[in-house]
């Protein structure tokens, strides 16, 4: 692909196509397949064609990105890219010099707070509107069941213990024996044995919801009833018990619950639609791939 990446490229694609090679691929712009460099090529004339034309609308007046905020969104792409030496030598790679890659940073700024101010005119959404969509989808609005869950760590790690992994083991057998004898006592447990953080809030982690865990402690937690002691759990981590507290049932919410929820929703869709329909306003070519 080197081949592609004339000294002649204008700053402003350089900058585009660089974005679209990272976002899309997680790739540098010479690192592209041929199909991927005309993708990328593509999606970056396509919003060169777009920002031009916000810039230029009325929307855009008195539109000006602070220094501190440039400088601040600058420093956050370079430690996505490895640091300020790394980013430099991945600007050169793709023949763009950090003044230009800031000037086109900034432009590309400045279309999201005109994008911002224009989707704040969206019509506010009504209670009825809310209503409306809680009675036509109320099977989305359903809470998980949720464990209450309790945990200890017996660690294999080397920061964290010295002894090797047979007499971790050892160690964690003989609490998991005691265990099931006295369940009661596994908050003295955690605190006193435990090489978890949680180890301070007696192994306290919470309700947790099916996915939450690494799977091998989520399947494990999942076999319990509440109170019960889960057998010991090998991880990389090292050896894990886990304690049942309680399980609390999965429950549809209502509507009051679901409001706040479908409120967000509802204004997020708003506002992409006034956005659509004033970039429609602006030109003269399909909006159909707009996100």
């Amino acid at each position: 692909m080197q081949f592609i990446l004339s000294k002649q490229i204008e700053p402003t694609l350089a900058f585009h196509l660089m974005k679209f090679a990272f976002q899309a691929f997680e790739k540098e712009l010479i690192e592209l397949t041929p199909e991927e460099y005309a993708e990328a090529y593509q999606q970056a004339y396509h919003e060169i064609t777009l920002h031009e034309q916000i810039l230029l609308s009325e929307a855009a007046c008195g539109v000006v990105i602070p220094d501190n905020l440039l400088q601040a969104t600058f420093h956050s792409i370079q430690i996505r890219h490895g640091g300020e030496e790394e980013f430099f030598l991945h600007l050169q790679k793709n023949n763009l010099r950090p003044d230009d890659f800031r000037t086109a940073l900034s432009n590309d700024l400045k279309v999201e707070v005109i994008l911002v101010r224009v989707a704040y005119h969206a019509k506010p959404v009504s209670q009825q509107e809310i209503r409306d969509y809680y009675d036509s989808h109320q099977g989305s609005f359903y809470f998980p069941e949720q464990r209450r869950a309790r945990h200890i760590l017996i660690s294999t790690e080397n920061h964290c213990s010295h002894l090797p992994k047979d007499a971790q083991l050892c160690r964690a057998m003989h609490i998991h024996s005691r265990l099931q004898s006295n369940p009661h006592n596994f908050i003295r447990e955690a605190q006193l044995h435990s090489d978890c953080t949680t180890a301070n809030d007696g192994g306290d982690l919470g309700r947790i919801c099916h996915g939450e865990l690494c799977s091998t402690l989520d399947h494990a937690l999942l076999q319990l009833a509440a109170g019960e002691i889960s057998p010991i759990v090998q991880t990389t981590k090292g050896f894990h018990i886990l304690y049942c507290e309680a399980i609390h049932p999965g429950q549809r919410l209502n509507f009051e619950e679901a409001a706040p929820q479908i409120f967000q929703l509802l204004t997020r869709e708003a506002r992409i639609d006034t956005c659509r329909s004033w970039l429609k306003s602006l030109f003269h070519i399909g909006t159909h791939n707009l996100k």
